[in-house]
């Protein structure tokens, strides 16, 4: 990548993260959340990998949870949890080299709202494309806000020095690999990537740099204040992640495993947990696809629901 005239060979010049701030606290802040996965992981099952339900119970952004219980704040918690060792590192390599280029040109009062929207909506995106295909494949990762930072950086690079400059050109292979490598990838049944993050990430960033202007940044006081907002709406995303947790004892269910809960407690004629667990289900289902079958069996052993 594009590292500047001072170039020396190293994939970055050295003191890469001391005016980049926001860069330097999502890396850790990351890795934090990554060493919180781990730590559940070994706990609950030895194992390095992270379950379905962990991820759940962290804020992984699960398309029916996401639009049939409204869960929009794992849109964004979504964007720190991460599958294993090399989907981080992978990730935290990117975001160390490219974040830096937006951070230092533009600031970080526009460099933290720009990576949470361009996470967000990159997770959106996944969403509606789960949603649409009925996969209801959990989404995690950093690679769409990542991919937002690229996409800004090539368009700030292009404002700097035209489409034929250095850094946009290195920008635009970045990404243009990013989405190529996760389209061959899914087509050969290899690693399974979440293309709609990346192309959704990348638009976002593109289009959010494309409004940035050039000239003054904000003040002392208003940069405070941005990175403040940030910091509530992160903090609110993550507790509202827990107060589900708390609240909601389906919250951390996939699909299957509220239908089988359902199913179980209605063997077992416990008629009061069966029917909690048919309305969990028809949550995520929604009208669109409902299970009629189910709510039958409950009905006939519990009563017609209202």
């Amino acid at each position: 990548m594009y590292t500047g005239p001072q170039d020396d060979g190293r994939l970055v010049p050295p003191r890469w993260l001391d005016r980049a701030p926001v860069t330097r606290l999502i890396l850790s802040l990351n890795v934090a959340v990554f060493g919180v996965q781990l730590a559940a992981a070994l706990r609950e099952g030895g194992s390095i990998a992270p379950t379905i339900r962990q991820l759940l119970e962290l804020g992984a952004s699960y398309p029916p949870a996401t639009l049939g219980e409204h869960r929009w704040e794992t849109l964004v918690t979504a964007c720190f949890l991460h599958g294993g060792p090399l989907h981080i590192a992978f990730n935290m390599l990117a975001l160390w080299q490219a974040g830096p280029l937006v951070e230092r040109a533009v600031g970080p009062a526009r460099m933290a709202p720009m990576y949470l929207a361009a996470g967000a909506v990159g997770n959106l995106l996944s969403v509606a494309y789960g949603w649409v295909t009925r996969s209801g494949v959990t989404t995690i990762g950093a690679s769409g806000a990542i991919s937002g930072v690229i996409a800004a950086a090539m368009i700030v690079g292009w404002r700097v020095q035209g489409w034929r400059g250095p850094l946009t050109q290195a920008m635009a292979r970045w990404l243009g690999f990013v989405i190529a490598f996760g389209v061959i990838s899914n087509l050969a049944g290899g690693m399974s990537i979440d293309n709609s993050a990346h192309i959704g990430g990348a638009l976002a960033g593109a289009v959010i740099a494309a409004m940035w202007r050039g000239g003054a940044r904000p003040s002392p006081l208003a940069e405070r204040a941005i990175l403040g907002a940030c910091g509530v709406v992160l903090a609110a995303c993550i507790a509202t992640v827990g107060w589900h947790d708390r609240t909601d004892f389906f919250a951390a269910m996939p699909l299957n495993e509220r239908t089988d809960f359902t199913r179980q407690a209605l063997g077992e004629g416990r008629c009061h947990e069966a029917r909690e667990g048919l309305g969990a289900v028809e949550r995520l289902r929604g009208r669109a696809a409902p299970v009629t079958s189910l709510r039958t069996q409950v009905e006939m052993m519990c009563g017609r629901l209202e």
